[in-house]
């Protein structure tokens, strides 16, 4: 769970700044290592000071980032430590059924030089243009569900990869009616991690007595000052608040995101099924 004493880093700069980085020299072709880019919706490009059309992909074994926008005259990889930024043709670019992309064996880059951190964002320059890579502005206030996928398809990715309790889904749909209020903030590593699993569990419960909704806090320190988080004393995100008749119930937080569907079913029909004591 992210704390507020937790520091608090745009999820780019940990992905460049903290992981070993991939050597690449101009003219040396590609290899697997350049594979299975995923795309992610938490960053904007900026040209020339303007927010542009563009598509984003992060590669985290490597790790690294790869932009293609007709903005730019050809894509670019930001890659790790070296803080390099490379071209490569857009033809050696083959995107995947699921939605990822590759770069083929033959891909050459080619260096066009440095990018520098200016607080969260990523800038260099290409082509006389000054680039600009910037975390998008969080989501706040109440949302729903498909909100928060279309804000950032790794939402949906990490959802799909998650298969809830059954024997705790089967309990929920036949029990109390209650409303879960999950407090998460977009731009927060842990959220990304464990909110799409309640996603998933959402969509299994979809009919069922049990709504969900999804309150997003700005960046700290400032989304700490909101007077509901206040009110409520909700000290880290994500936070899953449970409400029966417009009382709370219960709470799922730290270890209960692991399997959010067990912790809800424990809070709504007071105890685990003999299945999801066994998970």
């Amino acid at each position: 769970m992210m704390h507020k004493r937790s520091v608090v880093l745009a999820a780019l700069a940990l992905a460049l700044l903290a992981l070993p980085s991939a050597s690449r020299a101009q003219g040396v072709p590609s290899d697997s290592l350049l594979q299975d880019f995923q795309p992610i919706g938490e960053y904007v490009l900026i040209v020339n000071g303007k927010p542009v059309g563009a598509e984003i992909y992060q590669n985290e074994k490597i790790p690294a980032i790869l932009v293609m926008s007709s903005s730019l005259p050809s894509p670019v990889l930001l890659t790790p430590r070296a803080g390099r930024v490379e071209t490569v043709h857009i033809m050696k670019i083959a995107k995947q059924k699921d939605g990822s992309v590759d770069l083929l064996a033959d891909a050459v880059l080619a260096p066009i030089g440095q990018f520098q951190m200016n607080g969260e964002n990523v800038a260099f320059t290409y082509d006389g243009r000054k680039v600009s890579l910037n975390p998008k502005p969080p989501l706040v206030g109440l949302h729903k569900s498909t909100e928060l996928k279309q804000h950032n398809p790794m939402y949906v990715r990490t959802a799909s990869t998650y298969t809830p309790n059954g024997a705790a889904i089967a309990s929920l749909k036949k029990g109390k009616p209650v409303t879960v209020r999950v407090f998460f903030g977009s731009w927060c590593p842990h959220c990304r991690q464990h909110v799409p699993l309640i996603l998933k569990v959402e969509d299994q419960l979809q009919g069922s007595p049990v709504k969900f909704e999804y309150f997003g806090l700005k960046r700290p320190p400032e989304g700490w000052q909101d007077p509901e988080i206040k009110r409520l004393k909700v000290n880290g995100v994500p936070t899953g608040i449970v409400y029966q008749g417009g009382k709370e119930i219960g709470r799922i937080t730290g270890e209960g995101w692991n399997a959010p569907e067990i912790q809800l079913n424990k809070i709504v029909n007071g105890a685990a099924t003999q299945a999801a004591k066994g998970k």
